[in-house]
């Protein structure tokens, strides 16, 4: 068959080199299915291990650099080259009960699944060292801001497992989704199975499946699996990218409460002053960037129908598969920037006491020991910080208001704001107190560890399925 020269270069050839990034994955299905039709004796032995010796030498021969002419793709030029070596009325047995669909939707699951888990690796290593960093600054005070104005102060600490809680979050949604992409499509053939008696278990188990899809057109048409991988990737692009976007606001000249070592700064060619935190511009764009791909991916399946469309293929697939290693590489970029960064506590308490960022602490203050409301007390603070934190103007307020006499001194009106009582007092579950940091740690901890176990389980099963499909393959290569 010929193909337009447009189509050829435009489609064809672009799939070509997509596909043979993933022929390690194909070679596996081949492998794994043959085996299947020798166990079911779908295929006699002696044909089986002909293919299987000729499909362990094509393996280990270099791939053509450009797909020949009048050869569709990937799966046909393995094909021919298989009839080349043992003639096409052997290796056509091959693609018995199978077809390109479900051969593609096993690869693509293969793949995305193979990411999932890097991600989710990269992503328990973050979560680790956000835990790490906190627990050894749970006394260093950071001004935290609302609305892009100074709020309250709180802890690095406090911060920190604010992010670290969050990915927690994600690294369970990757677990899930993982149960939703590791199911197996072989054995759906076009898109109602075959009339040969597969067994589809066998071949789901030799590729590190879970178990087999249970409808067979849900396993060529459905966009779920992908989909549902997409959503904690896009969340976690939105929680770095807005990171570092406040991380970034921080260390800003005018505010100076974070600081970078000179190996992640960059200078200006002709401003001698300037010192430019670009790691953090640059982890921004990759958590841009990865949610643009990824949300290319999920649009692309808008308006399409439920049927096995191209939408389903490899061109849809590497925008995913571009997206997570933009995305790891966010996250490596985190994990640098964590570990680097540090807070300048003076900037930290001279901002929180010019802005007033403690003066919530002493309207709780004067409601406790006076007695007041805390509107009341709302409003007379208000005043004292319009004033410009005018003791008398304090006095004279809380006493017009009240009708009743102020008592603290000016000394303990500062001590009242000053950031280490602010913090010191807020020892209320989720606050930046130390117990309860301490308990956010241990809680942190726990679901670490729970997420590290499931992750490290899935790879292992994954690891030894391939080990035995590699094994029972070479047995049958040997003509056992």
């Amino acid at each position: 068959m010929s193909f337009s020269r447009v189509y050829k270069e435009t489609v064809l050839d672009s799939s070509f080199e997509n596909w043979k990034k993933l022929l390690n994955h194909y070679f596996r299905i081949n492998e794994a299915h043959l085996l299947m039709l020798a166990k079911t004796e779908i295929l006699p032995k002696s044909l089986v291990v002909e293919i299987a010796q000729a499909l362990s030498e094509l393996e280990n021969e270099k791939i053509d650099e450009k797909l020949p002419d009048g050869v569709e793709d990937l799966v046909f030029l393995i094909e021919r080259k298989l009839s080349q070596k043992i003639g096409i009325e052997k290796a056509g047995f091959l693609h018995t009960a199978r077809s390109r669909n479900d051969i593609d939707a096993t690869i693509f699951r293969m793949c995305v699944r193979e990411k999932l888990l890097e991600i989710a690796a990269e992503l328990i290593d973050l979560v680790e060292r956000l835990s790490k960093k906190a627990e050894q600054n749970v006394r260093t005070f950071l001004l935290m801001y609302t609305h892009g104005q100074p709020a309250q102060p709180s802890t690095l600490a406090h911060y920190l497992l604010s992010l670290a809680f969050d990915s927690l979050e994600v690294l369970e949604g990757l677990i899930l989704a993982t149960r939703v992409v590791n199911l197996c499509p072989m054995g759906s053939a076009a898109i109602t199975t075959t009339g040969f008696r597969i067994d589809r278990e066998i071949v789901s188990d030799y590729l590190g499946f879970f178990e087999p899809i249970e409808n067979s057109y849900r396993a060529i048409v459905t966009s779920n699996w992908i989909n549902m991988a997409l959503d904690p990737l896009k969340v976690l692009a939105i929680d770095l990218a807005r990171f570092a976007q406040d991380v970034l606001h921080k260390a800003s000249c005018e505010v100076g409460i974070f600081s970078f070592p000179d190996e992640l700064v960059q200078i200006s060619s002709i401003m001698p002053q300037k010192r430019n935190p670009v790691i953090l511009e640059h982890l921004r764009i990759r958590s841009s960037v990865s949610f643009g791909f990824f949300n290319a991916v999920e649009v692309a399946f808008l308006n399409t129908p439920y049927q096995d469309v191209n939408e389903n293929g490899d061109f849809v697939l590497f925008k995913f598969l571009d997206g997570a290693e933009v995305l790891k590489q966010a996250l490596k970029l985190t994990k640098e920037i964590i570990e680097k960064m540090t807070v300048n506590e003076d900037r930290v308490k001279e901002l929180s006491l010019s802005t007033g960022s403690t003066a919530t602490e002493l309207a709780d203050h004067l409601v406790r020991e006076f007695r007041i409301s805390f509107r009341q007390a709302h409003q007379i603070v208000s005043e004292y910080i319009k004033s410009g934190m005018r003791y008398g103007s304090l006095v004279e307020n809380f006493e017009r208001l009240t009708g009743k006499r102020f008592t603290m001194s000016p000394s303990k009106v500062a001590e009242v704001l000053s950031v280490e009582n602010f913090v010191r007092v807020r020892q209320v579950m989720g606050g930046p107190g130390e117990k309860s940091i301490e308990e956010m740690l241990e809680k942190l901890r726990e679901r670490i560890r729970r997420g590290e176990r499931v992750i490290e389980e899935t790879k292992i099963f994954i690891e030894e399925s391939l080990k035995k499909l590699w094994n029972d393959f070479a047995s049958l290569v040997a003509g056992g």
